[in-house]
Order: structure tokens, then sequence, then C-alpha cells
């Protein structure tokens, strides 16, 4: 079920993009293309509401994911995802098995979190331009490139975090046996 919405999520994420690079040639902000949107789009009114909130909202939880990890977890350590290895290794036989499970079940959403950030970050709005400027031969407006770069920037700052939660998931996964 988590692949399928995250395929589901990365492939609504690229239309999006696809739909912001090729109507908003002349758009220079989310009004003028939100108005171009709607009136482009009449009978899909509602793709063209996500192309504005859905890259939005996933600023919104970037934003979230790293305020969280890097400065809220500094204050207050309970709310840090970073494995917390000498308790886990220091657990009974049964209590490490079920840490076992535990490690490889948070080694997989880290996984998981990797891709939908890559996904949607990087890949999603990279291979829309491609396709509309490249493919269609459509010129793209700068604002919405330079956003895209932003984007992804902001999208994919988190993948150090996620790499070395991975690997300290892995390091005591290797300890522990």
């Amino acid at each position: 079920m988590k692949q399928f919405l995250r395929y589901q999520i990365s492939g609504t994420v690229f239309i999006l993009w696809a739909i912001v690079f090729f109507y908003g040639k002349d758009a220079h902000n989310l009004n003028e293309l939100n108005d171009l949107l709607y009136s482009s789009l009449k009978d899909l009114k509602i793709i063209a509401g996500l192309a504005i909130a859905l890259p939005i909202g996933v600023i919104i939880h970037q934003l979230s994911v790293i305020i969280k990890n890097c400065l809220i977890a500094k204050i207050w350590e309970e709310f840090s995802d970073f494995p917390q290895k000498d308790i886990i290794l220091s657990l009974n036989k049964e209590e490490k098995e079920n840490s076992t499970e535990y490690c490889l079940q948070r080694i997989s959403n880290l996984n998981s979190f990797y891709y939908v950030r890559f996904d949607n970050g990087f890949l999603s709005p990279f291979i829309a331009w491609v396709m509309v400027h490249c493919f269609m031969g459509r010129s793209i407006n700068q604002a919405w490139i330079w956003s895209a770069i932003v984007i992804s920037i902001f999208t994919m700052i988190y993948l150090k975090k996620i790499y070395c939660e991975i690997k300290e998931y892995n390091n005591i996964l290797n300890e522990s046996i």
C-alpha cells in the first residue's frame, strides 16, 4: 500500500509540474498561474487547484520534517527520529528480536522517505521540464524553473539525515548479531 501511495503521489506531482510548466509560460506568480489554469482548464478546475496546492503541500511537509528533526529534536531529544543505539543494544534477547524487526522496518520506512523526496523533489519536476521543453518544444517561464530548482533543493536537503539514520540502524543491526 505504501508503495502504491508513493507511486500515486510521484505521478501526480509529475503531472502537476508538467501543467505548471506548460500553462505557466505567461504567468509570473501563483495568482496569475491560478487564473490561467482556471481559464485554460475550465472543465478540470480540481486539477487546476491541485496544481497549486500539492507542490505547496510538499514544501510545507518538507519544512515540517526539517524543523522537527534539525531544530525541535535538538531541544527535546524525544522528538528525534535518529536511532538510540545504546537503548536498542541493551535489550534482552526477546526484546532484541523485536528491536531487529523494528530496525528493519525503520530502514524500509527511511528508504520510502528517500524515494518520496527524490522522486517528488527532483525527478518529477525534471522529467516534466524535459517533456514540456524538449519534447513539446514549449518555452518555460524562468520563474517556474527557478521555483522547481528551489523546491528540489529544499526537498532534498533532508537526504543526508536519512542516509545517517539508515547507516546507524545498519550499525545497530550489525552490532546486535
